[in-house]
C-alpha cells in the first residue's frame, strides 16, 4: 500500500519518540546497557541488565533504524539509532569478554559455575551476583545475542572491530554448539519448574542455539571489507545435532515442563529454527490450547511466579504446592506480540489481526498514568548509579508537562509484564478458568514486550519489511515443500597399485593417492587438529575449538587453503579403540546409514563428497574365496546341527553383506534410496562443496601444513594408539621354532563355528614388529600385496605397514628398523581337527575367508589309530581352575605356554588376571598378563572369534570412543538409559563422560565379563537406530540394557529351541552386524512377526549364528569355576519358560482308543501327481508340491504340525524342513509324502534330516520320483519309493499301540501338557508372548498411556505392586499429565516387575481400568489403593478355571458347544489336584501372556472382569 512521504515520516517520528521514551532513555550512556525495568518489587530487582532482555529491547531500535534508511533522514536519526544498537551490542560484548576465562573452562566442563553470567550491572558492566547464586547458565541468552549479531551484520551494521573480538565470537559459537547436551536454567532462569536449582535440557535454549549457529555460519564480521580471518565457522555436524534434537523434543519444553510459551520464539520470530511446518503448527496449537488466555499466555503449566498464592519468602516451591497454582497462573501479554510477529512473517493476516485485537485492551496508555514523566525523562541518574528504585507509583516524582495537566502530551503504549488474578477472585477463577478479571503488576512497561510490539507495528504499517529485519531469510526455514534429495558423491581410493589392480579385475575403478594429486587426501584426525586453531587467541587465553572428531557432514566437504585442496576420509571408517568396525558387514551398515544421514541433513552449497580409502585389511583374501556350492553329503554331516540356525542362511547370498560387492553396487547410482555418484576425485571438484580454511594462515602457533599433509610426527604416535594399546607397548609374535604337536585336541568352548573349519593357520605369518607402526599391522602384514603407505597416511589406522614378503618368514624372528625384536608370546590358534580316512574329512568344510586371512588347505597330520577316544591324546591333562584361587598358578602358566587354542588361552588369562592382576609377569612367556590379553584380543579379532573378542575386551575394560555420543543421542531424545541390574543398576538421564561410563560398565555389575562390551554394543546400535528411525522408539521411555540383552537371548532361545545358557553363548558369538540386526528385530515392536528374524543374519565363518548347537562352553582342557554360569545373566529375572505349542486333536480318536492307524501314498508328476495321508481313515488336508509332512505327538495325543515344503522351487524350503526336524523330540511320528517333484532343491541338509527320521531311501530320490514315509524321530521308518516311470508307490500303512504312549504320559504327569492344553485353549502360538517379552524388555507403552495413568492416579489413593507403592500425593500435585518426570515416576514404579511379559500385563491392566473410566465418565471411583498384581492374578485364575479346570464348556455345561475333546482335558486336569491355579501358576501365566489383547478371550476382557470385581465400583460393560 502506497503511503505519502510525509505520512511515513510522521509515523516514524511517532515511533522514534516512543522508542526514545521507553528504551533509549533507559540506555546507560557509559555501558550502553538497558535495565530490564526500573521496578523493585517483592519478586525481584529488575534494574540489572539481562543479556536476553537487552537484545530483545534493542530490536525495536534496530527495526526503526532500518525504517529510517528508507526516507530522507535530514535529522540523522538512522545514524543515531544504528549506533545506539551498536553501543548496546558492544556493551554486552565487553561484559562477556571480561569473562573469557569462563568460556575457556566451560568448553571443557559444561559446568554450572563455569558459564557466562546472565545479567550485569547496568552502569558498570560488572557481575552482580556470584557464580552459584543465580541460574546463570542460559544458553538461549548467548544464542540470541549471536543471532542478533548475525542479522545486524548482514544488514550492514558492523559491531565487531578487531580480530580479538572475532576470536571471542568464534568461541561463543563453541560455547553454545553443545546446547543439545547441556542442561541449563532456560529462559525463565529456574531449570526445573520447582526452582530447586536443577538445570534441564530446554527446547527453547536448543532452538535458539540452532538459529544462532545457522545464522552466524559464514558471516564475515568485518562486513564486505573483511578477509578470511574474520569469518565465523560452524561445523555442520554440530549444527545438525542441535537441529535433530530440537525436532525430536518439540513440542515438549523440558522434563518438568510439557509445554512452554517461550517456544514461540523458536518456531517463529526471531529464531525460525524449526524446518517442519507441521511441527511448527502442532507446537503453536498446543501453546494456544494449554497456555492461552485473554490476557496473554501462561509461561508454563502450574507456574506460581507472581501469583497471589506464591510464598515470596523463598525462591523454590514445595512439590505438593504446585497444584494450587493450577488455573491461576499469570498471563503474559508479551506472547501476544510473538503471535503478531509470527503472523507478519508467515503472511497470516488473520492471525495478525486476531492478536492485535487481543493485545489492544491490555496496553496501558502512558497518558493515563500520573507521575510517569520522570520515569521517561530521567530514568538513569548518576546520583544513584543507575540503581535507584523508580516505578510509576513511586512517591516524590513530578511530571514535566507542557499543558499543565500532569499528563504526557503523547500517547505512548505501555505493555505490562503480566496480569495476575487478585486474591479475592482466586477461587472463582479455579472453578471457571478465564472467567475473572485480572490486574496488571507493577512492572510497567516490560521493555522486552514493548520493543517487540513496536517492531510488529512498524511492519504492520509497512514502514519496515520482514526482509529488512531478516536479511538472512530465516523466515523461510519452515516453508520447505520438498524433501532433501541430495546426490552424494563417493570417491574410492586404493591404498596401493596392487589393490587397485585387483579391484579393477572385479570392475571396481579406484584411484591411488598419487593419482589424485594435486589434491591431498588426509586422515580425519588432521581436520580435527587444524580446527583446534579456529578461535585460538593467546591474549584472551582462548584455546580454540575443542579437539572433538569431525562428523560425516564435515568430512564430506573439500577444503581449500591458499589455493590447495584437501579431502578427508570419513571418521566412521577409522578403526576405533573397539572391535566394531572390524566386522565388514557392520561397516557396510554404518556406511549406508551415513549416506542417508548426509543426504538428509546436507544444507551446504554443492554436493557432499565422501572420500573412502580401501585397504588390504578391509578387502584381503578376496581371490581365495570359496563357496558352499560344492558341499557334499559328508560336508553336510560335518555341519551337524547347522539347521538349528533358524535365522537362516540366505544372507550369505546378499552381496550387501560383502564389502566389495557393496562398493560395486554404488555404481548403480542408488544405495538404500540414496542417490550416489561414483567417480574420480578430480571429476567431483566442480560439483563439490569447498570450504575455506584460509584462517589458518594467520595462526602462527600451529603447524597446519604439516598436519594437513600428515607430516607431523606427534600425530603418528597418537594415531598408533588403537584398541587401547599405548604407543610404547608392543605386540609380540610366536618365537620361531617349536609348534605344538598337531594332533592335540583343544577345548572348543563357546566355539562360534560347528562347521569344524579344517584350514591351516600356517598362512598367518607373524613377522617381527616395528614398534613405531600401528598395532593392526601385526595382522595386516599378512597380505601378499602390501606396499608402503606411510607417506600418505602416517599413523593412520587405515594404513598397513610396509612389509617385504620375501624377507618375512612365518614364525620367524625378523628385525625391525631399529633392530629391536618384539614377538608374539602365545602360540597361534589352531582349530580342532577331525580324523581323516581315505582322504575325506568326516567333519569340516572349507569356508569363505572374510577375516583378511588367506585360506590354504594345509595337509592334516596323520593321526595314530591308537589314540584314545577319551581325549587324552592331546597330551595335556584337563585343568580345573577357580577364579581368585592362586593355588594352580604354575599349572595355568605352564598350560598357557603350550596352548594353541584361543578359548583356553583367554580362560587361562582370565584366571591369572583374577589372581594377580594385569601387571603380573608370566615368567615362562616373558610378558605381563595385560600384554598377553592384548595379544589374544588382536588374534581373536583377526579370526573373528567374537566371543573371545568380547571376553578379552571385557577383561581389558575397553570402552568404545563413540559411546558418549550415542548415549547423548538417546538422552537428548528423552530416553532414560540404565546399565546393570538390581541394586547395581545405574540410571543415565543426562550425557556423561567416558570415564564415568567406563566405571558404570566395569564396576562389577556383570557376572559374565563379556556383558560389558555387549552393553556398549547395544548402546551404540540404539544410538544409530534412533538417529536413523526415531519412530522405532515410539512408546519407549527407558532403555534398560540388561533387559535388552535378555530380550536378545530370549529371541535366540525361541528361534533355536535352546536353553538360556546356550542362547547366551549364541549371543556372544554373533558378529557386531548380526547383533545389531537382531536388536533391530526386537525393537520392531508391534510389527514383530514370528518369522521376522529369519532373514536377519548371515551364515559366515566369522561369528556364525548358524552354528546354533554344540556351542555351550564344553569342558575341554581348561575348566573355570568360581565364574557364574552364563545363564546367570538373567539370574534376577523370572524364567519365562518355553512357548506353548499349537496342537490339534487326532481325528477319530477318543480316550478309549487303543491304536492309531496311518496310511500314506505318493505319486510323482508322471504318476498321478498326488500325495495322500490318512490318519484313522481321515484324510489330512496337505497336498502341495514338494514334501507334505504331518507330525504327531502320541504322548500328548495331538497333531503338532501339518505343513508342506516346496523343495522343488526353493532351497529355503529345504532349510525350513530341516529346521522342523531339528525341533522334534524323540518318539514323535513324522509322515512324509512327495507330490509332483521334491528333488530339484532338496539340499544335503534336508536329506540328512530325513535320514535322522529313519529314511534309507532318501538318497535314491530323483527328479519327479514318488516317495513316502512314516518315520519316528530317532527311530526306524517305513517307506516306499518308485522312479518317475514306475507309477505311484504302494500304500504304506503302520499301526501304533497307544497303550505304551498312554502309560508314558501317565508316568510323566496327569495334567495335560502344554501341547495338549494349547490344542483347546486360545493362544497365538507364542507370538503375543514374544511381543510382550520384547515390549516389556523395552519398557514400551501404548499411546497416551501416561496421561491416562495420571488421571487414574488422581482418583485413587495410589497403585501397589507388592511392597512398592506409587502414591497420589505429592506426585499428582507436583507433576502434570504429560510431564516427562511423571512418566519417569511411573517407569520407576513398573520397573520393580522383573518379568518383562508380566510388566506388559501390568501396563495392560492400567489401560483397561482407564478405558472403563473413559467409557463411563459419570462413575465415581472410591479413593482406595489399586493392587495391580491382585487384579492380574484374578484375571489369570478366571482364564485357568474356564479353559483348563472346567474346560471350554465347563463340566456342568457339557455339550453346549465346547471344543471336541474338552471333557478329556477337564477330566485329566481335574484328576491332578483339581488342576489348581496355585499348583500350575507358571504354566497358567505363560498361557495367559500368550493371549491377544482384544476379543472376548483376550487379556483385556479378563482384566476388565477382574477389575470390576475387585475395585470399589460397579458398572456394566458395554
Amino acid at each position: 500500500m502506497y503511503q505519502s512521504q510525509a505520512k511515513v515520516q510522521k509515523r516514524l517520528d511517532h515511533y522514534y519518540r516512543c522508542v526514545n521514551a521507553v528504551i533509549l532513555n533507559r540506555q546507560n550512556p557509559t555501558t550502553g546497557l538497558i535495565p530490564a525495568s526500573v521496578a523493585v518489587t517483592t519478586h525481584g530487582d529488575y534494574r540489572d541488565a539481562w543479556v536476553r532482555d537487552n537484545v530483545y529491547s534493542i530490536m525495536a531500535v534496530f527495526g526503526l533504524a532500518l525504517a529510517y534508511r528508507r526516507v530522507d533522514d535530514d535529522e540523522g536519526r538512522a545514524y543515531e539509532l544504528e549506533h545506539a544498537v551498536i553501543k548496546l551490542m558492544r556493551g554486552l560484548l565487553f561484559c562477556m569478554m571480561r569473562q573469557a576465562p569462563k568460556i575457556e573452562q566451560f568448553k571443557k566442563t559444561q559446568g554450572l559455575n563455569d558459564c557466562l553470567h546472565a545479567k550485569y550491572n547496568t552502569a558498570t558492566g560488572d557481575t552482580v551476583v556470584g557464580d552459584s547464586e543465580w541460574g546463570h547458565l542460559q544458553i538461549d541468552a548467548t544464542s540470541i545475542f549471536l543471532l542478533a549479531l548475525a542479522q545486524m551484520t548482514a544488514s550492514g551494521i558492523l559491531i565487531i572491530y578487531t580480530t580479538d573480538e572475532v576470536d571471542f565470537i568464534q568461541n561463543l559459537v563453541f560455547y553454545i554448539e553443545r546446547a543439545y547436551r547441556t542442561p541449563d536454567y532456560g529462559i525463565w532462569e529456574r531449570g526445573n519448574k520447582i526452582n530447586h536449582g536443577e538445570p534441564e535440557l530446554n527446547s527453547s535454549s536448543i532452538g535458539m542455539a540452532v538459529a544462532a549457529l545457522q545464522a552466524i555460519n559464514g558471516i564475515n564480521l568485518f562486513g564486505s571489507r573483511g578477509g578470511p580471518s574474520s569469518v565465523i565457522h560452524v561445523l555442520p555436524d554440530e549444527f545438525t545435532r542441535n537441529y535433530t534434537t530440537l525436532h525430536s523434543a518439540l513440542p515438549r519444553e523440558s522434563n518438568s515442563k510439557e509445554i512452554d510459551a517461550a517456544l514461540l520464539s523458536v518456531i517463529g520470530f526471531p529464531a525460525f529454527a524449526v524446518g517442519d511446518a507441521k511441527l511448527v503448527e502442532r507446537t503453536r496449537n498446543e501453546i494456544i490450547e494449554k497456555l492461552g488466555g485473554k490476557y496473554g499466555c501462561k509461561r508454563f503449566l502450574r507456574d506460581g511466579h507472581q501469583t497471589v498464592l506464591e510464598n515470596t519468602s523463598r525462591l523454590h516451591y514445595d512439590a505438593q504446592e504446585l497444584k494450587i497454582f493450577e488455573n491461576i497462573e499469570c498471563e503474559w501479554p508479551l506472547f501476544f506480540t510473538y503471535f503478531v510477529l509470527d503472523g507478519l512473517f508467515s503472511e497470516n493476516e488473520d492471525q495478525v489481526e486476531e492478536y492485535r485485537a487481543k493485545l489492544e485492551p491490555l496496553i496501558i496508555d502512558s497518558a493515563t498514568l500520573v507521575d510517569f514523566g520522570q520515569f521517561i525523562s530521567d530514568s538513569i541518574s548518576e546520583s544513584d548509579d543507575g540503581r535507584g528504585p523508580k516505578t510509576p507509583t513511586s512517591t516524590g516524582f513530578t511530571t514535566p508537562s507542557s499543558n499543565g495537566e500532569g499528563k504526557l502530551p503523547e500517547h505512548i503504549p505501555l505493555i505490562p509484564e503480566l496480569y495476575y488474578v487478585p486474591h479475592h477472585l482466586v477461587e472463582a477463577e479455579k472453578k471457571d478458568n478465564h472467567s475473572q478479571a485480572r490486574v496488571a503488576n507493577d512492572n510497567l512497561p516490560l521493555v522486552w514486550a514493548n520493543s517487540l510490539h513496536t517492531l510488529g507495528s512498524l511492519i504492520y504499517e509497512n514502514l519496515l519489511s520482514v526482509a529488512e529485519i531478516d536479511p538472512l531469510g530465516r523466515r523461510f526455514n519452515a516453508r520447505k515443500t520438498q524433501t532433501n534429495d541430495t546426490v552424494v558423491q563417493v570417491v574410492l581410493l586404493a591404498e596401493d597399485a596392487n589393490l587397485q589392480s585387483m579391484l579393477s579385475m572385479y570392475g571396481l575403478e579406484t584411484q591411488t593417492m598419487e593419482q589424485v594429486h594435486p589434491i591431498t587426501v588426509s586422515h580425519p584426525q588432521g581436520l580435527k587438529e587444524v580446527y583446534s586453531a579456529l578461535g585460538m587467541n593467546a591474549k584472551l587465553g582462548l584455546s580454540g575449538r575443542p579437539k572433538r572428531p569431525v562428523g560425516s557432514l564435515g568430512t564430506s566437504r573439500l577444503y581449500r587453503v591458499q589455493g590447495h585442496l584437501y579431502a578427508f576420509t570419513p571418521h566412521f571408517m577409522d578403526n576405533e579403540e573397539f572391535y566394531l568396525t572390524s566386522d565388514n558387514d557392520y561397516l557396510i551398515s554404518v556406511f549406508e546409514q551415513e549416506l542417508a544421514f548426509v543426504r538428509q541433513y546436507w544444507v551446504s552449497p554443492g554436493r557432499p563428497t565422501m572420500t573412502v580409502l580401501l585397504t588390504h585389511a578391509m578387502l584381503g583374501g578376496l581371490s581365495k574365496s570359496r563357496s558352499f556350492a560344492s558341499q557334499t553329503d559328508a560336508d553336510a554331516q560335518g555341519m551337524t546341527t547347522w539347521r538349528k540356525a533358524a535365522l537362516g542362511s540366505s544372507h550369505q547370498k546378499d552381496n550387501k553383506r560383502n564389502l566389495l560387492n557393496f562398493f560395486m553396487t554404488l555404481r548403480s547410482g542408488v544405495c538404500n534410496n540414496v542417490r550416489v555418484r561414483l567417480g574420480r576425485l578430480s571429476e567431483m571438484v566442480n560439483t563439490s562443496c569447498i570450504e575455506s580454511l584460509d584462517f589458518l594462515v594467520t595462526k602462527k602457533d600451529i603447524n597446519w601444513l604439516g598436519i594437513l599433509r600428515g607430516a607431523a610426527d606427534r600425530r603418528k604416535g597418537r594415531n598408533a594408539r588403537k584398541l587401547g594399546l599405548n604407543e610404547k607397548q608392543t605386540q609380540a609374535t610366536t618365537p620361531g621354532g617349536s609348534r605344538t604337536p598337531s594332533h592335540h585336541r583343544w577345548s572348543m568352548r563357546r566355539r562360534s563355528s560347528s562347521f569344524g573349519i579344517a584350514f591351516s593357520l600356517a598362512s598367518l605369518a607373524t613377522p617381527a614388529v616395528n614398534t613405531d607402526l600401528d598395532v593392526e599391522n601385526y595382522f595386516g602384514s599378512q597380505s601378499q600385496t602390501q606396499t608402503p603407505l606411510d607417506a600418505h597416511f602416517p599413523g593412520s589406522p587405515l594404513s598397513t605397514a610396509p612389509v617385504n614378503k620375501e624377507t618375512t618368514e612365518p614364525y620367524g624372528s625378523g628385525k625391525t628398523k631399529k633392530n629391536h625384536v618384539k614377538e608374539f608370546k602365545l602360540k597361534d590358534h589352531e582349530e580342532p581337527r577331525s580324523n581323516r580316512k581315505n582322504g575325506v574329512g568326516q567333519s569340516g568344510v572349507l569356508t569363505p575367508d572374510l577375516t583378511n586371512l588367506e585360506i590354504s588347505q594345509a595337509p592334516l597330520a596323520e593321526v595314530e589309530e591308537e589314540e584314545e577316544e577319551d581325549g587324552s591324546q592331546d597330551g595335556m591333562d584337563n585343568l580345573g581352575l577357580t577364579l581368585g584361587d592362586p593355588s594352580s598358578m604354575d599349572a595355568a602358566m605352564n598350560m598357557l605356554s603350550i596352548s594353541v587354542n584361543l578359548y583356553d588361552q583367554i580362560d587361562l588369562l582370565q584366571y591369572l588376571l583374577s589372581c594377580q592382576g594385569a601387571d603380573f609377569h608370566v615368567s615362562n612367556l616373558d610378558a605381563t598378563v595385560g600384554t598377553l590379553l592384548e595379544e589374544v584380543y588382536f588374534k581373536s579379532l583377526q579370526l573373528k572369534l567374537w566371543s573371545i573378542v568380547r571376553q578379552a575386551a571385557g577383561l581389558l575394560n575397553k570402552v568404545v570412543n563413540s559411546l558418549t555420543i550415542n548415549i547423548t543421542d538417546l538422552v537428548i531424545r528423552q530416553k532414560q538409559i540404565t546399565i546393570g541390574s538390581g541394586l547395581t543398576e545405574h540410571f543415565i538421564t543426562r550425557p556423561l563422560g567416558p570415564d564415568v561410563l567406563s566405571g558404570m560398565i566395569y564396576d562389577g555389575n556383570f557376572d559374565d565379563v563379556r556383558e560389558g562390551p555387549v552393553v556398549q554394543e547395544v548402546l551404540i546400535y540404539l544410538g544409530s537406530f534412533i538417529r536413523a528411525d526415531p519412530e522405532m522408539f515410539e512408546g519407549i521411555m527407558r532403555l534398560r540394557t540388561h533387559f535388552l540383552i535378555i530380550a536378545l537371548r530370549e529371541e535366540i532361545s525361541r528361534l533355536n529351541s535352546c536353553d538360556e545358557s546356550d542362547a547366551v553363548e549364541h549371543l556372544m558369538q554373533l558378529s557386531p552386524f548380526e547383533l545389531k540386526s537382531l536388536l533391530g528385530t526386537v525393537l520392531s515392536g508391534p510389527t514383530l512377526s514370528s518369522n521376522a528374524t529369519n532373514t536377519l543374519l548371515r551364515n559366515q565363518s566369522s561369528g556364525n549364528l548358524s552354528s546354533m548347537t554344540g556351542v555351550r562352553r564344553q569342558m575341554g582342557n581348561v575348566s573355570l569355576t568360581g565364574e557364574p554360569s552364563d545363564g546367570n545373566v538373567i539370574s534376577n529375572i523370572a524364567s519365562s519358560g518355553s512357548t506353548v505349542s499349537l496342537g490339534a486333536p487326532i481325528p477319530n480318536m477318543d480316550k478309549d482308543s487303543t491304536s492309531l492307524t496311518i496310511k500314506v501314498q505318493s505319486g510323482g508328476y508322471h504318476s498321478g501327481n498326488f500325495s495322500k495321508i490318512l490318519i484313522n481313515e481321515s484324510t489330512m488336508s496337505v497336498s502341495s508340491r514338494g514334501i507334505s509332512m504331518v507330525v504327531i505327538d502320541l504322548v500328548q495325543g495331538v497333531i503338532l504340525e501339518s505343513v508342506s515344503f516346496d523343495t522343488h522351487i526353493s532351497e529355503d524350503e529345504s532349510d525350513d524342513l530341516a529346521r522342523l526336524v531339528d525341533w522334534l523330540q524323540p518318539g514323535m511320528i513324522v509322515i512324509c509324502a512327495a507330490k509332483d517333484d521334491c528333488f530339484e532343491h532338496l539340499t544335503s541338509a534336508a536329506r540328512l534330516a530325513l535320514r535322522q527320521l529313519g529314511s534309507g531311501l532318501v538318497d535314491d530320490i530323483k527328479y519327479r520320483d514318488s516317495w513316502c514315509m512314516i518315520g519316528i524321530d530317532a527311530g526306524a521308518a517305513t517307506e516306499a519309493h518308485k522312479s518317475l516311470t514306475d507309477g505311484p508307490t504302494e500304500v504304506v500303512e503302520r499301526t501304533f499301540d497307544l497303550g505304551q504312549y498312554k502309560s508314558k504320559a501317565d508316568s510323566q504327569d496327569t495334567l495335560p501338557s502344554p501341547s495338549v492344553i494349547a490344542a483347546y485353549v486360545p493362544n497365538s502360538s507364542g507370538r503375543w508372548l514374544r511381543r510382550r517379552k520384547n515390549d516389556g524388555s523395552l519398557n514400551r507403552v501404548p499411546g497416551k498411556f501416561y496421561p491416562r495413568v495420571w488421571r487414574l492416579l488422581s482418583r485413587t489413593v495410589g497403585f501397589r505392586i507388592g511392597s512398592h507403592f506409587l502414591p497420589r500425593d505429592p506426585i499428582v500435585s507436583e507433576k502434570t499429565p504429560e510431564e516427562f518426570n511423571f512418566a519417569l515416576a511411573v517407569e520407576n514404579f513398573l520397573g520393580v516387575i522383573l518379568d518383562p511379559a508380566e510388566r506388559q500385563i501390568a501396563v495392560e491392566t492400567l489401560m483397561v481400568i482407564a478405558k472403563i473410566e473413559d467409557r463411563n465418565p459419570g462413575m465415581e471411583v472410591q479413593p482406595e489403593v489399586v493392587d495391580l498384581p491382585l487384579i492380574m492374578r484374578e484375571a489369570m485364575e478366571r482364564f485357568w478355571a474356564k479353559w483348563v479346570v472346567n474346560g471350554p464348556g465347563g463340566r456342568d455345561q457339557a455339550g453346549t458347544g465346547g471344543a471336541p475333546g474338552a471333557s478329556l482335558v477337564a477330566e485329566e486336569a481335574g484328576g491332578f489336584g483339581g488342576g489348581s491355579f496355585d499348583q500350575h501358576e507358571g504354566l497358567a501365566r505363560r498361557m495367559f501372556y500368550d493371549l491377544p489383547q482384544e476379543g472376548k478371550e483376550g487379556t483385556f476382557a479378563y482384566l476388565a472382569r477382574a477389575a470390576l470385581k475387585l475395585l470399589p465400583y460397579s458398572i456394566e460393560l458395554e
